[in-house]
C-alpha cells in the first residue's frame, strides 16, 4: 500500500514527466545530471560531459561553461553551444599561456627577454579577457533561455 508521500511522487512523476526532463538538475555524489540527458563528472583538469543515451563526451575547463553547454545542447541551441566549447578551450589555453609566461618572465636574466615574454603576457591576458567576456554573455542568454522554458512550462 503506498503511503501519501509516494502518491504524491508518483502522481508528479506521472503526470509532469516531460516537464521535469526539461528542467531536473539532480546532484548525484561529485556528479551533476541535468535534463536527464547529461552527467557532468569533475576531474583532475576541469569537467567531463557525458550524454547519457551516447558514448558522446567533452572536457571543459569551468564548470559554468559545462551547464551553459548542456543548456543549449538540450534546447538545441548547437550553435551557441559550439561557441561556448570554443570559448572555454580559449580560456583554458590562454590561462595555461599565462602561468607559462609569467614563469618564463622569472627566468630571464636580460631586460630584453623578460620585456618579449611581458608582452606576449599582455596579449594572452586580454585574449583571455575578451573571451570570458563573451561566455559571460552566453551564460546570461543561457539563463534567459532556461528561465523562459521553465515558465512555459509551468503555465
Amino acid at each position: 500500500m503506498l503511503n501519501t508521500q509516494d502518491k504524491i511522487e508518483t502522481f508528479v512523476t506521472k503526470e509532469f514527466k516531460q516537464e521535469l526532463k526539461n528542467c531536473s538538475i539532480i546532484k548525484d555524489g561529485n556528479a551533476i545530471l541535468l535534463f536527464d540527458r547529461y552527467k557532468i563528472t569533475p576531474n583532475k583538469v576541469g569537467f567531463i560531459i557525458s550524454a547519457l543515451r551516447l558514448s558522446e563526451s567533452h572536457l571543459f575547463y569551468n564548470i559554468k561553461s559545462a551547464v551553459t553547454y548542456c543548456i543549449f545542447e538540450q534546447y538545441q541551441n548547437y550553435d551557441q553551444a559550439n561557441q561556448v566549447k570554443n570559448l572555454d578551450r580559449i580560456i583554458s589555453n590562454q590561462e595555461f599561456n599565462v602561468e607559462l609566461q609569467q614563469k618564463l618572465i622569472k627566468s630571464k636574466n636580460t631586460k630584453e627577454q623578460k620585456m618579449i615574454y611581458l608582452t606576449k603576457l599582455t596579449e594572452n591576458l586580454s585574449k583571455k579577457k575578451q573571451a570570458k567576456e563573451q561566455l559571460d554573455k552566453l551564460i546570461n542568454i543561457s539563463r534567459a533561455l532556461l528561465d523562459k522554458k521553465f515558465s512555459s512550462n509551468l503555465k
